[in-house]
């Protein structure tokens, strides 16, 4: 695993040339449910371990260890864990508004 290291730097640098801010890791619970609002912030998330239920208006996934799963924004979402709950890094686009 000597390579870790320099592919989470290589993953870091791509997120961040496409808009992303650097990756944060989270762990749910077995069977804890996160539910977000809109936010017209772009998602992109990696599931490490575990399973987890994307669920949006519009759709109902499943991921599994080790897929890439994408949240718009533009509607509220709800992250649904599985019996052995779930860990993931995700990471938030930049926005492209100015604050003054």
């Amino acid at each position: 695993m000597e390579n870790l290291p320099d592919s989470l730097q290589v993953f870091k640098r791509s997120l961040d040339q496409q808009g992303f801010v650097s990756p944060m890791l989270t762990t749910l619970a077995p069977h804890e449910k996160l539910k977000r609002p809109s936010s017209n912030q772009e998602i992109f998330g990696y599931l490490l371990d575990g399973e987890l239920k994307l669920v949006t208006e519009q759709s109902h996934k499943t991921y599994s260890k080790h897929e890439i799963f994408f949240i718009d924004g533009q509607d509220g979402f709800e992250i649904q864990c599985g019996s052995d709950g779930a860990q993931y890094l995700f990471a938030f686009k930049h926005s492209q508004k100015s604050i003054c």
